[in-house]
């Protein structure tokens, strides 16, 4: 069975077998977590659509990271009864940190997918064994 375009995009998957890896590596990986391969493992697609075709990622991590501060904000008002602006800037940073990771490959998830032009096809392998 496969798996839809959202949980493609948050697994990080290739858009058109969703299968293939747009990562080499694991997001914990602290050196290489965030490099992408160029072609997918399974249907050969290349990711980067054209140069800078990421670049437009940093809007969708920009608005990722406003979520999570303003979560955290909230959070802390709440659990914490407005504490002091230095608790507020901490644990907020701590947060961005925290998940600098996963907003970076989730927003480069979400540019292939979204902008990326390509479709869902999940008989790609036999149409294009001989390509392959």
């Amino acid at each position: 069975m496969a798996i839809s375009k959202f949980q493609a995009m948050l697994a990080c998957k290739c858009p058109r077998c969703r299968k293939g890896n747009i990562f080499t590596n694991s997001g914990f990986h602290i050196k290489f977590g965030r490099r992408a391969n160029v072609y997918c493992p399974v249907c050969n697609l290349r990711f980067e659509r054209e140069p800078g075709f990421f670049e437009g990622g940093m809007y969708f991590n920009y608005a990722l990271n406003v979520a999570i501060l303003t979560t955290s904000g909230v959070a802390t008002y709440v659990l914490l009864h407005d504490p002091g602006p230095f608790v507020y800037f901490g644990i907020s940073a701590g947060m961005v940190v925290l998940f600098v990771s996963f907003t970076s490959r989730l927003s480069k998830s979400m540019m292939l997918h979204l902008f990326g032009d390509v479709s869902y096809d999940p008989d790609f392998q036999n149409k294009y064994k001989n390509r392959l």
